[in-house]
């Protein structure tokens, strides 16, 4: 992933500052000098207690710290001074009450990523002979995704046997899809890869599904819900999630997912956000 600025976002602002990190000519007021946490440095192999010995299923990261040093230069001809500069700061990442920033991570004029966190601590020391603010922001989600959605094209998807491929993201993730039930009467239905026994997800329910129920699944990052939605209403499917089963991911490359009943069910919406490990 190519990166020559970083701006940095307030939650509900749409002013920013540009952090340049090729800023030959030193014409722009904040550079980086230094960057810190926007790599994999611990990655986690979590497991799943299926039948049988424990099997991998997901690879993630603890919370992520990210920590800027940044150089300030002022436009001493115009009267600007350190403290200008350092204020102005502040008063951009500082002054919304959620306390929450995002990074996006700039190729030129695109936008490849962003990350989402909180201000942990700022240091500016007062008295060297070129002041620098050191930024340190904590990211509770810690992976980097890129800015938009990608909508899979449903037409044609065959339930029996669905291809999702992802050759943009560097990491797992997690995505969102909507079935509809075209016949009345099932109570079960899996998703599962059809070419790995390792993993399976199952809800079953006591009032049998009907048609036109709108099913939706989310296993996105602190949004991991599974629903249904009949004339009208919406219910949490979440307790009728069989134990043992496994939250369907997307790993970079093609993944296949095969549903129960495929005749049953058809491909509503196919979502997913491309996820990075790192720049």
């Amino acid at each position: 992933m190519k990166v020559t600025d970083i701006e940095l976002h307030t939650a509900s602002a749409t002013d920013f500052v540009t952090l340049s990190y090729r800023d030959l000519k030193h014409s722009n007021p904040y550079n980086i000098k230094n960057v810190s946490g926007l790599d994999a440095e611990d990655i986690i192999s979590r497991y799943y207690p299926a039948s049988g010995p424990f099997k991998y299923y997901n690879l993630a990261l603890p919370t992520r710290t990210i920590v800027l040093n940044v150089s300030m230069n002022p436009r001493f001809s115009q009267g600007e001074t350190y403290s200008d500069l350092r204020e102005a700061l502040y008063k951009k990442i500082l002054y919304v009450r959620q306390a929450t920033v995002s990074l996006w991570f700039k190729n030129g004029a695109t936008t490849v990523a962003r990350v989402y966190g909180f201000i942990k601590k700022i240091e500016a020391p007062f008295f060297e002979k070129s002041p620098e603010v050191t930024i340190t922001i904590e990211c509770p989600d810690p992976m980097l995704k890129a800015p938009a959605a990608v909508n899979i094209d449903v037409n044609g998807l065959d339930p029996n046997n669905t291809l999702i491929s992802d050759f943009l993201s560097t990491a797992p993730h997690g995505f969102w899809f909507q079935m509809t039930v075209l016949t009345a009467g099932d109570l079960t239905y899996t998703w599962k890869d059809p070419n790995d026994a390792n993993w399976s997800f199952t809800v079953t329910v006591t009032s049998a599904f009907q048609v036109n129920d709108i099913i939706q699944f989310s296993s996105e990052y602190g949004q991991k819900r599974l629903t249904l939605t009949r004339s009208g209403v919406t219910t949490s499917l979440a307790n009728k999630i069989i134990p043992g089963s496994v939250w369907p991911i997307l790993f970079p490359g093609d993944n296949r997912i095969q549903v129960s009943n495929p005749t049953h069910l058809r491909w509503g919406i196919i979502q997913h956000t491309p996820t990075y490990w790192g720049i």
